[in-house]
């Protein structure tokens, strides 16, 4: 389970530095940049969500998911 953990942080990190890439890119304006961006941000926060359960599960409680995605450049309010 720690190194399913791991190959995911990897795996988010990877697509975090890409998104951060794009977003400063100067066609992250165009529509194949937003494309872009919105793949890596779906990307990096399925990451993160099977992240959380691989931990909760490891540690034995119930996973516990957020009922609004996140948006990059956004802040989630409810959280």
């Amino acid at each position: 389970m720690v190194t399913a953990v791991a190959a995911l942080e990897g795996q988010m990190r990877q697509a975090q530095a890409q998104l951060n890439d794009w977003t400063t890119c100067v066609s992250s304006g165009t529509t194949k940049g937003q494309a872009a961006i919105q793949k890596l941000s779906g990307e990096v926060s399925a990451d993160k969500e099977q992240i959380a359960r691989a931990l909760q599960a490891q540690s034995g409680q119930s996973p516990t998911t957020s009922a609004a995605p996140t948006r990059p450049g956004r802040v989630d309010v409810w959280a």
